[in-house]
This record gives structure tokens, sequence and C-alpha cells, in this order.
């Protein structure tokens, strides 16, 4: 059952990645300013429902942060924004999952990945630099 969790996860988290990967073609504001909103509301959502993470009111505030960055960037509209939000934050919930609980290295590595670009990204926008 481990495995197949950690493979599940893998799966995902690529699966993520190749999503980001045709978004960005269509809009520039989708990855990273969405994904790392995305990112931060699977955290938050992980830690409500986990033993394992403490809830941190941060996460809501950084992901809430991310979206207006990605809704000032977006050539499409809040709608498509949010959209491709829902989407991901089960996936960046699942992530973190498997990371954190299941212990699956690829999740660690694409979980961490994401993280620094969120981070070096969050830097130079007005709405994140000040945050965390």
């Amino acid at each position: 059952m481990t495995r197949w969790r950690g493979l599940t996860a893998a799966a995902l988290g690529f699966g993520a990645v190749a999503g980001m990967a045709q978004a960005w073609d269509r809009d520039g504001a989708i990855y990273p300013a969405a994904q790392c909103a995305a990112l931060w509301f699977g955290q938050a959502d992980y830690a409500l429902a986990s033993p394992y993470l403490d809830s941190d009111p941060k996460d809501l505030e950084l992901a809430r942060a991310f979206r207006q960055v990605a809704l000032r960037q977006t050539t499409q509209g809040a709608a498509a924004i949010d959209a491709f939000i829902g989407e991901q934050r089960r996936q960046m919930r699942f992530l973190v999952e498997a990371f954190l609980f299941g212990g699956d290295r690829q999740s660690r590595d694409l979980y961490e990945s994401l993280m620094q670009d969120c981070a070096d990204f969050a830097a130079r926008q007005p709405e994140t630099r000040d945050l965390r």
C-alpha cells in the first residue's frame, strides 16, 4: 500500500507539472503565481485534516496573496485563475500528504522545488514580498 501511495503521489505530482506547462503556454499568470496559490491552499487543506502538520494562518495568507498576483498578471480573467487553482489545490494537498505522511522522495523533491520557485517569485512581487 505504501509503495502504491508513493507512486500515485508521484504521478499526481508529475501530472501537476505537465498541467503547469500546458497552462503556462496559455497564460503567464498560471505559473508560478496561480501554482503557488494552489500549493499554499493545498498545504493549508492538508494541515486542517492531518495530525502531521500544524495549521498556520500564514498559509492561507500566502495563498490569497499569490492568487492576487495571478489575478494581476492574467490575460484570461479571474474565472480561469480560480479554476486552475481549484484543480491544482487538491493535487497539491495530495503532494503534501505524500511527502509528509507517506515519506515519498519524489513528492518531497517536487514540493521543495515548488517551494523554492514560489519563494524566489514571491520576493519580486508587491503582494507577496513582505510575507513569511
